[in-house]
């Protein structure tokens, strides 16, 4: 019953958020949100916690954080009125794309032990909603963000920053850039350099910098 109220919840949400935006709540220490009568009655944060408590309670306050904090960004505005309204309709009118989106957003989130992660996650939906890629592509780029290390977030960045972008010498980067990469999927070693392949700068641009209207240039992301 719970996970029925969770998935209601869920779809709920993706239509109108049912909390405040100009709060960051990623912020928020857990202690808040279980002593916080506002917080604890926003419909994600009541569909997850209800009425448990100890350290049942601490685990289910932090995936509301994580809900919480993708849904802020994906109600952030940077989706055009056009491309929502035209996923709001796919998402009531196909039942498979509804309950498939509905469980990535739930299991995912649920996974996440970082909060960062559920604002790329958003970032990469939003992306998919954009026409950047099918929905295939998300849950490839999805899959990429569930196995990858947070520490390689900067390693991207520094790539993307380098002389020649996404294309590093293995020697140049002190933290093994090339591994934490290569172990998610996101890049391609060549002997003593390693290059980002496109999954990972399409992690990089429309899941961490969130910038959903990214055009790469011609073949910028072929392997």
């Amino acid at each position: 019953m719970k996970d029925k109220k969770i998935e209601k919840t869920i779809k709920n949400e993706l239509v109108k958020p049912g909390f405040d935006l100009s709060i960051d709540y990623a912020e928020i220490g857990l202690d808040t949100f279980l002593d916080n009568e506002a917080i604890k009655e926003f419909p994600i944060v009541k569909s997850i916690i209800g009425g448990v408590k100890g350290i049942m309670a601490v685990r289910d306050i932090f995936s509301a954080k994580k809900l919480i904090t993708f849904f802020k960004e994906f109600h952030s505005g940077s989706l055009s009125a056009e491309k929502r309204f035209e996923f709001l309709e796919k998402l009531n009118s196909d039942s498979k794309y509804r309950n498939s989106v509905i469980e990535q957003v739930t299991i995912l989130n649920e996974r996440f032990i970082s909060i960062e992660k559920s604002r790329i996650l958003s970032n990469l939906l939003k992306a998919h909603i954009n026409g950047k890629f099918d929905w295939e592509g998300f849950c490839q780029l999805s899959e990429c963000l569930d196995d990858i290390h947070t520490r390689a977030f900067g390693v991207l960045e520094e790539t993307a920053k380098s002389e020649r972008p996404f294309h590093l010498k293995t020697y140049e980067h002190e933290k093994d850039g090339g591994g934490v990469l290569f172990s998610a999927g996101l890049c391609i070693i060549h002997g003593n350099h390693y290059s980002v392949n496109a999954y990972g700068q399409c992690l990089y641009y429309y899941g961490i910098l969130g910038d959903i209207d990214f055009e790469f240039p011609k073949n910028e992301t072929s392997n």
